[in-house]
């Protein structure tokens, strides 16, 4: 498992999709929520990341110290696949969860410890 210079062990998710088109608009949603959540979003109404996916982003609010990140991940697309990676796998489940929502039919996690 890799390690970040923080020494925490860093966790990495690809989900796949059925388009490119929809890991490419998945992504962009998720990159704003790692925003929001990042800038301390958990104290007002959460914007409609996710509206055009049918989810409602309140659905998924963690907050900043939950999550455990220094910085906002990064949702990188590559074809009809999404990988990101984590500097904490506290909000994996919640992430994992998300992303199903979001339409992926299959996501993988490494780098978690069993």
């Amino acid at each position: 498992m890799p390690l970040l210079e923080n020494g925490m062990d860093e966790i990495e998710l690809i989900a796949t999709f059925d388009t490119d088109e929809t890991a490419r608009l998945a992504a962009k949603a998720l990159n704003n929520w790692f925003s929001w959540i990042i800038e301390g979003g958990d104290d007002e109404e959460a914007p409609d990341f996710f509206e055009d996916f049918g989810i409602a982003a309140d659905e998924y609010v963690i907050d900043r110290e939950e999550a455990n990140w220094e910085d906002a991940p990064i949702a990188r697309s590559r074809s009809n696949r999404i990988g990101i990676v984590l500097e904490s796998a506290n909000a994996v489940d919640a992430l994992e969860e998300l992303l199903e929502a979001l339409g992926a039919y299959d996501v993988t996690v490494s780098g978690e410890e069993d």
